[in-house]
């Protein structure tokens, strides 16, 4: 863990449009309802550039405001290397983002800083990542939100815990 503050986490997945920028707005949302913001901060990317300086999809942005979250001006961004130093935890959300990330790791450092979104869903839980939505209707796009949603709780209960120890 790094000794700078806020503790910095990265949420990534392919195109930095709809799973990994809900991830941040629900994390950044959950950490300030618990008056966190001050410990932690996240941010997102991609592993692909296709969507580069984009805003997110608007069917997640219309998902995560049903839902009660704002939008904060989140622009799509690409992995880099640069990103294992600058964060001290990288939350892919599925097996192929972690697995993209994992191929650029320079070391063992790099790579203990990756853990799959999977690991903060319920036990209940049926998923072994966050599906993407982008080919389907809004439904999938509420179920991310739901899921991410239900999982931010445990991460940020987590790290509290951990920072505040």
């Amino acid at each position: 863990m790094s000794t700078r503050t806020p503790y910095r986490v990265l949420f990534v997945c392919l195109g930095n449009i709809c799973r990994s920028p809900a991830a941040e707005i629900i994390f950044n949302a959950v950490a300030a309802q618990k008056s966190l913001s001050h410990l932690v901060k996240a941010d997102s990317c991609g592993t692909a550039s296709y969507h580069t300086g984009s805003k997110p999809d608007h069917r997640m942005l219309a998902a995560l405001e049903r839902a009660g979250y704002s939008y904060g001006g989140h622009r799509a961004r690409t992995f880099r290397r640069a990103d294992f130093s600058e964060f001290d935890l990288i939350i892919p959300q599925d097996e192929y983002n972690e697995q993209d990330i994992l191929s650029l790791a320079r070391h063992d450092e790099d790579r203990s800083r990756v853990r799959g979104m999977w690991q903060w869903f319920a036990p209940e839980e049926t998923e072994r990542s966050v599906p993407d939505p982008y080919y389907g209707g809004p439904a999938g796009f509420d179920a991310v939100v739901a899921l991410l949603t239900r999982s931010m709780e445990r991460l940020v209960a987590e790290l509290s815990a951990k920072l505040q120890a």
